[in-house]
């Protein structure tokens, strides 16, 4: 598993089912150090890419595992990018959460396309295990939402 770390220079670290920690060793992350909620992960585990939002500076980065190397993803399209999760075809989502959105891109460095979403400040997604349905949720005060997407064929 990887999980997201906040007032710590090593933005992801890595959880093994007997919960031991471990770093990317081979990795060389931006020199910052991210406060709460500032930047989630996930990982794509058949490219090992893990995917590393910056919400402050409207970025989102890729991380090749085994290579070491990385891409930086920043688009207009990509406002405020919060929760992260690994969509169909081995896309990565991206809540854009200025932009009440979801933002589809690949590990290859493309963005595939974004989704308008019926709520304010989306924040956190996952999808199922299957890859036919997606959870959403946001952080609009008095607004509060869970939705629950069907994910078509046409998507994959």
């Amino acid at each position: 598993m990887v999980a997201s770390t906040y007032d710590d220079p090593r933005p992801a670290r890595m959880l093994s089912v007997d919960s031991v920690e471990s770093d990317f060793h081979q990795l060389e992350f931006w020199n910052k150090t991210y406060e709460y909620l500032e930047s989630k992960c996930t990982y794509v585990q058949s490219k090992n890419m893990l995917v590393l939002t910056d919400r402050l500076a409207h970025t989102v980065y890729v991380y090749d595992t085994v290579k070491g190397t990385s891409k930086v993803f920043t688009n207009e399209k990509i406002q405020e990018p919060r929760g992260a999760c690994v969509g169909p075809g081995d896309t990565v989502l991206v809540c854009s959460t200025a932009n009440n959105s979801i933002v589809r891109l690949s590990v290859d460095g493309d963005l595939i396309c974004t989704y308008p979403v019926d709520m304010k400040y989306p924040e956190s997604m996952c999808v199922s295990k299957d890859g036919t349905m997606m959870a959403m949720s946001n952080n609009a005060k008095g607004d509060k939402k869970l939705h629950l997407y069907k994910i078509s064929a046409a998507m994959i």
